[in-house]
């Protein structure tokens, strides 16, 4: 075995907290800065436009998350803020300081960059159904069975980063 050992839930707990004691005491516009600091767009304009589409999209399901209960809306924001901080500072800027999306994300970084549960359980919902319906798929393409093992085992480790991995709100 290595010589490292996994954090434990309280380990993860705690850094979620110096976290957020990091943008304590920050205005939005000093937290905005120190949050795009972290982050650098990608040098390849292919690889920017797939991030920028990619973020796109995920802002499109947050905004679906306004009016539909149930669905998650700072998990999708939180993979657009991914995707843009990969692409253009400019996009990510906007996405902190949105009157719509904003708050959701500045309070996504102020908690340690934790999920609420609900979040964290709609998410793994999502990973799974999606993962099996990509089983069943291509089970009737006639795979023989290595594309759903494949399937599987990355669905596993979603799911397993997502639960136990993620820091989780109170």
């Amino acid at each position: 075995m290595s010589g490292t050992a996994m954090p434990s839930n309280t380990q993860r707990g705690e850094g979620a907290r110096a976290v957020a004691k990091d943008y304590e005491g920050l205005s939005d516009d000093e937290m905005i800065e120190t949050i795009l600091s972290m982050h650098k767009p990608s040098a390849n304009p292919l690889v920017r436009t797939v991030w920028v589409v990619a973020g796109s999209v995920f802002v499109l399901f947050a905004g679906i998350g306004i009016f539909l209960p149930g669905w998650p809306t700072t998990s999708w924001l939180v993979a657009a803020a991914y995707c843009y901080g990969r692409s253009s500072q400019q996009l990510f800027r906007w996405l902190l300081s949105n009157g719509v999306f904003g708050s959701l994300l500045m309070n996504y970084y102020r908690s340690g960059r934790a999920l609420p549960f609900h979040s964290k359980i709609v998410i793994c919902g999502l990973i799974a159904l999606v993962s099996a319906a990509s089983a069943w798929y291509i089970t009737r393409l006639g795979d023989p069975g290595y594309g759903q093992a494949t399937i599987a085992i990355v669905a596993i480790i979603g799911i397993w980063w997502v639960g136990w991995r993620v820091p989780t709100t109170a």
